[in-house]
């Protein structure tokens, strides 16, 4: 009896949820939905967690790496390796330059790393381990593999980079990419910037051991002691990490202090050698000059003998001609006989005399011209030299170049003029020797001239013995006087020839010195930008400071940071939505389970009559309830395992390239989501059947009490009663009456619309942020950082270029540090310090208001004003006292006079009044430039980038873009997941609409019933029934955006970014849309149920006992 009694109870069971499938169903769903929120979005940041350690874990990523400003040496290394903690190390060179790559005419900004001897190596110094995408790795000396940035095309293997000439500290300038790789420490796309080209760089080029020239290290990896015994994202490790970084930072003054010292040294023995170098070419070029300088003196003084020589022929002339007149006018007669004889042989004498005169002028203007030829050929050597010097890039070598041809041509002229001379010297000693005038024609110049006066005083002997043979007679003296004339006549020839001679001498030698002057003003030029060059040098050794070493853990990476923050903000959504999912769930799950034991009232009396017992009798719903929670919950950890860490996954592959994340199943997070999910589907189950149970017997075979007709506070206003129509009365009394189905119905109305408007007002919170923030609160779009104040000071440096710039409206100077404050309570912070060269910038390159309100908050000259999120995570008001760090370690207590709205980046703006009192003796040393440009394009910024970069200590130039761009990318993923969290919960409003618009038909079928017996048509009856739904449903929704606007501001403040205030406020369209698809949500339901009210049976429902 007691086995029958068993089966036909477990028959019961089966055939009750046969035949309200659709609440299995909705539980089913509900249930669903919670498991898969709590599934998928707990486990998707251990999913990311794990991924991260085993990547780390298989390229041996680094723990600490060590950077110093002077560059590290061998000594640094060693002293690094030896530090305790320090378990293995990895020095590695690099250096930044543009490249051009093959087929592409745009240079590329590219960072030129060293690899290891062995890239493959298992070894615990063979850190950061390349991930070969395609090809392989390089073996010759001019291979490489490349990493590129951001979101840019891999470069095919085969294509040639081809690095300036001019680019140091490279043994090839030429290389062939052989293979892509994945650099480890850039696994994301963010870019990192660069001091080179347009500041951003587009590339990783890693090339051979030993490729890389530079005598020191840029940058010493590090791994630390037992820090690979612990989760990398645990406190543990990070523990271990700072140990070793402690140790680290200990010995770094020292090793600077040695580091500084041995670079002096070294700067002062090149300069020292470049000093000498410096004066041996001075000397040189000293000597070089004097020489010279002797050259055109000498041709100089034979040009003024030879002017001599012709003035003294003018005054011979002079006397000659006034003795033929003289003898003249003494002898009017002449002697005719033998005048032609004597004529004849004076004709001789003159032509030789006059042919001696041209020999004694050519050997003379020889004499003057041959130092001359000296003097040019030293020109010319000068300029030679010069030229082989100089570069055909220098601005000066073309100069150079032409007053080489020039020397040349001088050259040319003097030697082309003296083989004249020579010619027609030797020509005149063939004629003369043919003659018999003298004995050999292969006598000197200087021979040639005496032999020459001799034959030719003989010859004047013979002609003055017959001069005074005709001095007998009248005839003979006129014949005198003619030739006397002829003589005159040819020495004024030759006096005019001498004469053209020397001018053209004095020509040549105003040339050659102008040459000369030229040469020695651009060789003095040369060795005064020597001797600039070295002053320089001593000066940038003077300036050569203390170094720093900067020791870094995996923090200081954009991949691992960014990487680290998506992670922490899946971890605080998972914290907050699975929380309210399955506070619906719990709430209609109790809506349901209350439902149906009311409706099972009967049964259970039968039940408990036939001597069940109530467990036994809960039994039956809970195995009811708990079926569909383990099947939905099943099935929700089936999607939560799988689907939604696929889907949150491709939506971070758009930044991340991970390839060890897999999805992965966590037995423990599966069991605590059954459990959770059983306990709240079973205690909301266990509390409906015992509020049942507690009655008696009898009571529970009776159906329960109507509820007693009272008058609703509508029916109190008379007026509004009486206007409203039976229909639109029966409504209200069916809404107040029944307060249970009313509140129940509206509760589980406004989770639903609460959720929708929350996904809506993260929505509405993060994407904004970047374009509020740019737009209406900081209004510089250029951030320079400056290593030197110099750059600001020094000619034709930064400040002249920002002047000089069509593309810059307007600058100012900025001093920014990060600096801890704290309030009286202890609690401290980490902030930016702002501060102007001059206050009138602070308040055009920033906006300071409330962020209720938008009151504008005063900046004068008593300001110290904080960011909104820093103030509140102080606990600070306006008017309280806070305190700074200053530089030298104490703390500076201030007023806070105002808090401003801001988003992105803590931030405490002080006047100059208070930032002097900040720096106390010290001066202010401003290191950052703000500045509004009209760039529009990335191509105009990159220009400018480009330009400023050239100028000296500058460290980077950044425009708001690249921020912008890089937050913007962060929020599009996080927004992806908030879209995903939308979604489910439009899917659970759909499901709870679905499961109380259920519920409230089946307690109302009776009622229905009696309707349509009383004649009602099928549309009034929808119209009594879904009325009330409808309005339960708008009154859900209003109610649920009161509820989803404490609530987002709760969530929004859990899954908020440090250094990072989300916007507080929800757009108005977002309380109209939550409200708008709860509505059509609710309007598809009762469409859908419109079929189950026709298939109410009139009879059947008239015969329910309630």
């Amino acid at each position: 009896m007691v086995i029958t009694v068993r089966k036909s109870y477990r028959k019961n069971i089966i055939r009750e949820m046969k035949g309200s499938m659709s609440r299995v169903i909705s539980l089913f769903g509900i249930v669903l939905l919670g498991v898969m929120m709590l599934t998928g979005l707990v486990s998707i940041a251990p999913s990311m967690r794990t991924a991260a350690q085993k990547y780390y874990t298989e390229q041996n990523v680094f723990d600490l790496r060590v950077l110093s400003t002077l560059g590290l040496s061998e000594d640094d290394i060693a002293a690094i390796a030896g530090t305790e903690g320090v378990t293995a190390v990895q020095p590695v060179k690099y250096l930044d330059a543009e490249g051009l790559w093959s087929g592409s005419d745009e240079p590329a900004v590219l960072r030129l790393q060293q690899l290891p001897a062995d890239p493959d190596a298992d070894s615990d110094d063979n850190m950061n381990r390349l991930v070969l995408q395609s090809g392989r790795m390089p073996t010759a000396d001019d291979e490489c593999v490349v990493h590129v940035l951001g979101y840019a095309s891999a470069i095919p293997e085969g294509t040639i980079l081809t690095l300036p000439e001019d680019t140091e500290g490279l043994k090839t300038r030429t290389y062939t990419v052989v293979g892509n790789v994945q650099d480890p420490l850039h696994f994301s796309t963010d870019n990192e910037s660069t001091t080179v080209g347009d500041g951003v760089l587009d590339a990783l080029v890693f090339v051979p051991d030993g490729s890389l020239t530079a005598d020191y290290y840029t940058v010493c990896y590090i791994k630390a002691e037992n820090a690979g015994q612990y989760d990398n994202f645990s406190d543990e490790y990070q523990q271990a990490v700072d140990a070793v970084a402690d140790r680290l930072t200990a010995i770094s003054a020292a090793q600077c202090e040695v580091r500084r010292a041995s670079l002096i040294d070294d700067a002062n023995a090149k300069l020292d050698e470049a000093k000498q170098t410096y004066s041996d070419k001075k000397a040189e070029a000293e000597a070089q000059f004097a020489d010279a300088e002797r050259q055109l003196n000498e041709a100089q003084a034979r040009l003024d003998a030879a002017k001599a020589q012709l003035e003294q022929g003018e005054a011979d002339y002079a006397s000659g001609k006034a003795q033929l007149s003289q003898q003249q006018a003494a002898l009017p007669g002449t002697v005719q006989s033998g005048a032609d004889q004597l004529l004849t042989g004076e004709e001789q004498v003159l032509e030789f005399e006059d042919q001696l005169q041209q020999i004694e002028l050519l050997v003379n203007v020889q004499q003057v011209a041959q130092p001359l030829l000296g003097y040019a050929q030293a020109a010319l050597d000068n300029a030679q030299k010069a030229l082989d010097e100089a570069e055909p890039e220098d601005e000066d070598y073309i100069e150079l170049r032409d007053a080489l041809a020039k020397a040349q041509e001088a050259y040319d002229n003097i030697k082309n003029q003296l083989d004249g001379y020579q010619s027609q010297l030797d020509a005149g000693k063939q004629e003369m020797y043919a003659q018999g005038l003298i004995s050999s024609p292969s006598l000197s110049n200087t021979q040639l001239v005496t032999e020459a006066k001799a034959a030719l005083r003989k010859m004047k002997l013979s002609v003055m013995e017959g001069q005074l043979a005709l001095n007998t007679g009248n005839a003979t003296a006129y014949s005198a006087f003619a030739a006397a004339q002829q003589q005159l006549e040819d020495a004024r020839t030759q006096l005019d020839s001498g004469w053209d001679e020397y001018h053209s001498g004095v020509a040549q030698l105003e040339t050659s010195r102008t040459e000369y002057e030229t040469q020695k003003a651009d060789a003095e030029q040369q060795l005064a930008e020597g001797q600039q060059q070295i002053n320089d040098a001593e000066e940038q050794i003077s300036d050569i400071q203390n170094g720093e070493w900067y020791v870094l853990d995996r923090n200081s990476t954009v991949s691992f940071v960014t990487y680290e923050q998506y992670t922490d903000r899946m971890t605080a959504i998972a914290r907050v939505f699975p929380v309210f999912f399955f506070l619906v769930a719990a709430l209609v799950a109790s809506t349901t389970m209350t439902r149906m034991v009311d409706e099972n009232r009967l049964q259970m009396g039968t039940l408990k009559a036939l001597g069940y017992s109530n467990a036994q009798i809960a039994a039956k719903y809970l195995f009811y309830a708990l079926s569909a929670s383990i099947l939905g919950s099943i099935v929700g950890m089936a999607v939560g395992f799988t689907v939604f860490p696929i889907i949150i996954w491709h939506a971070f592959t758009l930044i991340f390239h991970l390839p060890t994340f897999r999805i992965a199943f966590y037995p423990g997070l599966a069991a605590v989501s059954l459990g959770i999910s059983a306990a709240v589907i079973g205690l909301t189950t266990w509390s409906a059947c015992r509020a049942s149970l507690k009655e008696k017997t009898a009571a529970l075979l009776l159906p329960r009490a109507p509820v007693a007709g009272k008058r609703i506070l509508l029916e109190y206003m008379t007026p509004l009663w009486k206007r409203m129509s039976f229909s639109q009365k029966t409504t209200a009394r069916n809404l107040f009456r029944y307060k249970k189905r009313f509140f129940m119905t509206v509760l589980g109305v406004a989770g639903c619309t609460a959720l929708l408007l929350i996904g809506f007002g993260i929505q509405d919170s993060l994407l904004p942020i970047v374009d509020k923030q740019s737009a209406e609160l900081t209004h510089n779009d250029l951030t320079i950082a400056i290593s030197s104040e110099k750059a600001l000071t020094m000619e034709n440096g930064l400040a002249d270029t920002l002047d000089s710039s069509s593309e810059v409206k307007s600058w100012g100077s900025f001093y920014t540090k990060s600096v801890s404050v704290g309030n009286a309570d202890g609690t401290t912070e980490t902030v930016s310090l702002v501060a102007a060269e001059d206050d009138a910038d602070m308040t055009r390159y920033n906006t300071f208001r409330t962020r209720r309100g938008h009151h504008p908050i005063d900046f004068n000259a008593d300001s110290a004003i904080l960011t909104e999120k820093t103030a509140a995570q102080l606990g600070l008001s306006v008017g309280d006292t806070f305190w700074v760090e200053t530089p030298s370690g104490s703390r500076m207590e201030l007023t806070l006079t105002g808090i401003t709205e801001n988003y992105i980046y803590a931030r405490l703006y002080l006047s100059g009044e208070n930032f002097q009192q900040y720096l106390g003796s010290e001066s202010a040393e401003w290191n950052t430039v703000f500045g509004q440009t009209t760039c529009q394009t990335d191509a105009e910024c990159d220009d400018l980038r480009s330009t400023l970069l050239a100028c000296n200590y500058i460290t980077s130039v950044t425009f708001t873009a690249d921020t912008t761009g890089m937050l913007n990318n962060l929020i599009s993923s996080l927004n992806y997941v908030v879209g995903l969290v939308i979604l489910c919960a439009a899917a659970l409003a759909a499901v709870v609409l679905y499961n109380l618009i259920s519920v409230n038909l089946a307690e109302r079928k009776k009622e229905l019933a009696t309707i349509k017996v009383l004649g009602f048509y099928d549309k009034e009856v929808y119209r009594y029934i879904f009325r009330e739904i409808d309005l339960l449903a708008f009154i859900g929704s209003l109610v649920g955006l009161a509820l989803g606007v404490p609530l987002h501001q709760f969530i929004i403040r859990t899954i908020e970014m440090d250094r990072m205030m989300f916007i507080r406020s929800i757009a108005p369209r977002s309380f109209a849309i939550s409200v708008a698809l709860t509505m059509v949500f609710n309007f598809a339901v009762c469409l859908v149920m419109r079929r189950h009210v026709k298939r109410i049976s009139m009879v059947e429902s008239m015969k329910a006992p309630e």
